[in-house]
């Protein structure tokens, strides 16, 4: 085999692994969740609507995931860095890069975090692809401010950032923005989002007080949030790490459960084309304009979606998402938007729209989808 038919080969093989793609439409859109233990929480997993967990790289996780109809993201049994050891890397790639439940060999985690350089990360990388390993390798980071120095090492990256409630939520979306902005538009990006109580690490919050674990609006919030810069899959943490069990917090996992249901119920918005578009948009609370982040409170996209299915037609929709913890009245105006009036999606409401576009309320961390419609104008 020639070194451009391969290159051309590995290619191809880490789409169809990434994405799922048949005749080059995607369909596996990645949805998943760290600290799965045992093969017994796999079913219900599955029927909670996930479709890929964290795992450990054995025959029995990936034989019984595969039963289950899930994918695994599994560590080759090392870790890049200063410890990698080749020997098990090359013996965990030759016994399971092709079991059809591995998605992605997990090279990494939070290497700006552990003090990792992006050297060492890189040698990995090259050491894995020289195996050769067909699986696509993923890294996850601690600050989306680091990512430029680790971005494209890796195949898939991802970008965990737990903020609730050290930090504004707000701080979850600047962090996934500055990863995608590092990676650069359509490559495979993964977003984290915190399913879990600090309290039980005491030794990472220091003095921290009033710990606790995100609500349903927030969690709510970051999945769209990271849909809006441009995320192209998403998972949570943890199912059970062994200090936070999911299911001993019956209104997050509640909450999980709801919203991993919409996102499988709104696949085709997850993944649409992001357009970009000319806009105008107004606070009425011009004083809190941007969020603790400095960045707009509320964020809209224009999402393009080529072929709908379920609930969700094909056109144009416009997602906005307030990332702030205050009640917004909002305007926003744009050439792309149609005379008349607009559906909020799923809400059995509409807004009317004029040339001076249309104007909606949002409550805290709230997300509102318009739409479909047809652009009047393509940009």
């Amino acid at each position: 085999m020639s070194g451009r038919l391969f290159f051309c080969f590995s290619w191809l093989w880490l789409l169809l692994a990434i994405t799922g793609c048949q005749h080059g439409r995607p369909h596996f859109y990645p949805l998943g969740i760290y600290g799965v233990p045992s093969t017994n929480d796999l079913a219900v997993l599955r029927e909670t609507g996930f479709n890929l967990v964290t795992g450990p790289a054995e025959k029995s996780f990936l034989d019984a995931a595969q039963a289950n109809g899930l994918k695994v993201l599994a560590a080759p049994h090392t870790s890049a860095g200063p410890q990698f050891n080749a020997r098990a890397a090359r013996a965990a790639v030759k016994q399971f890069d092709g079991h059809p439940a591995l998605w992605a060999w997990y090279l990494i985690d939070e290497p700006d975090l552990n003090r990792v350089p992006p050297d060492a990360v890189w040698r990995a990388q090259r050491f894995m692809k020289s195996l050769p390993a067909r699986r696509p390798t993923a890294l996850v980071l601690f600050k989306g401010s680091e990512a430029l120095h680790y971005a494209n090492i890796a195949d898939i990256t991802m970008i965990d950032r737990y903020p609730v409630p050290w930090l504004p939520l707000a701080n979850f979306g600047q962090n996934v923005r500055q990863t995608r902005l590092a990676l650069g538009r359509g490559k495979p990006m993964i977003a984290v989002i915190q399913a879990f109580d600090w309290a039980c690490y005491p030794e990472l919050m220091g003095p921290e007080t009033g710990l606790r674990p995100p609500n349903y609006a927030e969690l709510r919030c970051m999945a769209y949030g990271a849909l809006v810069q441009q995320a192209t899959g998403l998972f949570f943490y943890a199912f059970d790490d062994g200090r936070w069990k999911l299911r001993e917090h019956p209104e997050v996992w509640q909450a999980v459960q709801r919203i991993v249901k919409e996102i499988q119920q709104r696949q085709p918005l997850f993944q649409a084309e992001h357009c970009w578009w000319p806009y105008d948009h107004f606070f009425q609370d011009w004083s809190h304009r941007f969020n603790a982040a400095l960045e707009s409170s509320i964020t809209p996209c224009l999402l393009r979606v080529a072929e709908g299915s379920g609930g969700i037609l094909a056109g144009d929709y416009i997602l906005a998402v307030n990332t702030a913890d205050q009640t917004h009245v909002y305007s926003l105006s744009s050439p792309v938007l149609p005379d008349g009036s607009l559906s909020v999606f799923e809400e059995e409401r509409e807004v009317r729209v004029d040339k001076h576009g249309f104007t909606d309320t949002f409550a805290p961390y709230a997300v509102h989808v318009y739409g479909p419609f047809a652009a009047v104008r393509k940009f």
